[in-house]
């Protein structure tokens, strides 16, 4: 099992950070254009009172060792559902294979902090990854983290651009 934490800051308000992290055409164009995903699409999104809750599908782009590409197949994908509790400003995820979900955690929490005053924030994730496969785990394990820590890193500069170009700070 791998646990870290990833943090990353941008030029805005929590609440405006929470308002561009759940906003479709942001997603859309972060995950397709950004990240260079195949495949994303937003399955199931809705809001009440207490949460925003969102399933999305996603096909990534996976930097692999052979050995766990061949054990993930040429389909590999993944379901994401993400909860945000609006009392706590906390959301949480759980990413679901499309092989092997039984074998495969990836779950994670994450918070944003108000910095400089409130007119940045700063954004920490928690993950954790558990590959529950004998022998090659560990392998597993660090290929998710090495391939997750990438991505929010370019997540992060496509937010802050993206921020940027709408005047949203």
């Amino acid at each position: 099992m791998k646990r870290f934490t990833m943090t990353h800051e941008f030029n805005c308000s929590p609440d405006t950070y929470w308002k561009v992290n759940f906003d479709r055409e942001m997603n859309e164009q972060m995950y397709k254009k950004g990240l260079g995903f195949p495949e994303y699409s937003v399955q199931e999104q809705r809001e009440d009172d207490r949460e925003i809750f969102r399933r999305t599908l996603a096909t990534p782009t996976v930097n692999a060792p052979a050995l766990v590409q061949k054990a993930m197949g040429s389909g590999f994908r993944y379901t994401e559902e993400t909860r945000f509790n609006k009392a706590t400003k906390v959301s949480t995820f759980k990413g679901i294979p499309s092989v092997m979900a039984d074998k495969l955690i990836t779950e994670g929490t994450m918070r944003v902090e108000p910095i400089a005053g409130g007119a940045r924030c700063r954004r920490s994730v928690e993950v954790t990854i558990d590959a529950k496969i004998f022998g090659v785990g560990g392998i597993f394990e660090s290929t998710a983290e090495d391939n997750m820590r990438a991505s929010y890193d370019k997540s992060a500069a496509f937010m802050n651009k993206w921020i940027a170009e709408k005047n949203l700070a």
